[in-house]
């Protein structure tokens, strides 16, 4: 009954609600005292009189047990703690009894602590930088993140079956303190990531291939988590968007490895002509180039082309001509199949709370009809928007064999079922053609001693701005351990401005030991 009350009450209804009732109460009472006091005393023993003393002496002794229940046990209902912080900012309500507990990085660094004395005051220690994955805790602007799906565990609610006796918790009516949060996140990485960006506006993701770990989740600009507000007012660079998980974006050429994959499993890797005049998938549609068609036109000069082109050349120098024309090769049936599997149309769950969970945005790839149509998709153009989670789960399982993990941001929760997009083999194959990409490909800036990067640039066109970058890599070769894919907005070409970034984070990670 209690829980059901709670939930009333934690409603924007039951907020007017008992304001109403308290107003209806009082109104009833205080005309019932009058008319006792003005009224002339009965004869001792008229029924009515006594009839009347008993029931307001009843209704008394109700309101006395009813605010004696809760103030005493008030605490111990989630829903009902949650409505006194809305509504309730005294100093003295439920929730001054429990201490809310931290949140932890990997290493037990403090990525979220309470503020001893004052209940609403939170600490957060990497500022602007974890302002995303953590959320905020605010008495006026709410609950965010994982502060909000793991609010009962952080304000100390046991679950009812834990819950000690009825006599017990009255003899010691404070909650415990709230448990301790510890996520994936390592606070250095964390930290450093979000630097790389300099306030330019993008995003990060940083995770184990094997078993999804996130070990940084970045979206920049961030905002201070103890004064959200700022967040709400900048309309400018809409720092309250977070891009990592929000945010929906042409892949452009990150997508190519996972057409690769598709094509290598169903034995499609023809040596195909890739001229400089490019190709054009049908009548009335414009041709598809290469970027370096516009590369020699700003020169004035004629780009002759690739000409002849095998599967893996093709990755390496980042050929729209080509996968445009393996995409339409693929076929409908086998590139819609490839879209489900790998989940683009679909959120990415990211962390299981004790009271819900954190997803992306679902991506937006829709299924293609016509085999002609495929020619923009398959070069990660046209219609497909995904973000940069979703770019860094399909890398994810190029590193790893073909599979494709569940991120994890909290340390605790359970390795999801991987996802089998391609083969082994397939994967070995697009890891080689990754690896050469950063040896003598578009990735050259990434090619450092010590650390077997492979990846992939992207640069995707906006329809009216500049272009977005992108690059997409995990480390080393054999037997990958990190993963890492970086988008800036209007970036331009991904080698000159996600590259660099992706690259830095690759390096201070190996630093940390995360790259072997």
């Amino acid at each position: 009954m209690h829980e059901a009350f709670a939930s009333l009450l934690n409603s924007a209804a039951g907020a007017v609600l008992i304001k109403i009732l308290k107003a209806v109460f009082l109104a009833v009472l205080s005309i019932g005292v009058v008319s006792m006091a003005v009224t002339a005393k009965p004869k001792r023993g008229t029924t009515s009189f006594t009839l009347l003393r008993i029931i307001f002496a009843v209704a008394f002794v109700a309101v006395l047990c009813y605010q004696a229940y809760w103030q005493l046990l008030g605490f111990s209902h989630p829903k009902f703690a949650r409505f006194l912080r809305r509504y309730n900012r005294r100093a003295n309500a439920a929730e001054i009894q429990v201490l809310r507990g931290p949140i932890l990085d990997r290493r037990g660094r403090v990525l979220a602590a309470p503020v001893r004395g004052d209940i609403w005051a939170r600490r957060y220690p990497l500022g602007d930088a974890a302002a995303h994955p953590l959320g905020y805790y605010h008495c006026k602007y709410g609950i965010t993140a994982v502060e909000r799906v793991e609010d009962p565990l952080l304000s100390g609610y046991l679950p009812e079956s834990d819950e000690p006796p009825l006599s017990k918790r009255i003899l010691t009516p404070r909650a415990k303190e709230g448990k301790e949060v510890e996520l994936n996140l390592d606070a250095r990485l964390q930290l450093f990531a979000y630097d790389q960006f300099q306030g330019r506006p993008g995003a990060a993701v940083v995770m184990n291939p094997r078993d999804g770990s996130l070990l940084a989740l970045v979206s920049s600009p961030g905002f201070d988590p103890r004064h959200p507000q700022s967040a709400f007012t900048n309309t400018v660079t809409k720092c309250a968007f977070n891009r990592a998980v929000q945010g929906l974006y042409p892949p452009g050429s990150t997508f190519k490895p996972l057409v690769a994959g598709m094509a290598f499993d169903a034995g499609i890797k023809p040596v195909m002509d890739c001229p400089g005049s490019g190709y054009t998938p049908g009548p009335h549609t414009a041709p598809i180039r290469d970027s370096e068609y516009y590369a020699y036109a700003r020169n004035g000069q004629v780009w002759p082309g690739w000409n002849n082109m095998n599967l893996k050349q093709a990755i390496v120098h980042s050929s729209n001509v080509y996968f445009a024309r393996l995409g339409v090769q693929c076929g409908t049936e086998r590139f819609n199949s490839m879209l489900a599997r790998a989940g683009l149309n679909a959120p990415v769950r990211y962390f299981a709370g004790s009271v819900g969970e954190l997803k992306s945005v679902a991506g937006n790839a829709p299924a293609v009809e016509k085999p002609l149509q495929l020619a923009q998709p398959a070069i990660g153009q046209g219609r497909i928007l995904v973000t940069p989670l979703h770019v860094a789960c399909y890398t994810a399982a190029v590193a790893a064999d073909g599979k494709m993990p569940t991120p994890r941001l909290g340390a605790f929760d359970p390795p999801g079922e991987p996802v089998r997009l391609f083969s082994a083999a397939a994967a070995a194959y697009v890891r080689s053609a990754m690896r050469e990409v950063v040896t003598s490909g578009t990735g050259k800036a990434a090619n450092l001693r010590g650390l077997a990067i492979c990846g992939k640039t992207g640069t995707a066109q906006v329809p009216g701005g500049k272009d977005h970058a992108w690059f997409t890599c995990f480390a080393p070769e054999k037997n990958p351990s990190l993963v890492v894919t970086v988008l800036v907005e209007h970036g331009g070409f991904g080698a000159k401005s996600a590259l660099p970034i992706a690259r830095d984070i690759m390096v201070e990670a190996q630093k940390l030991g995360y790259v072997k």
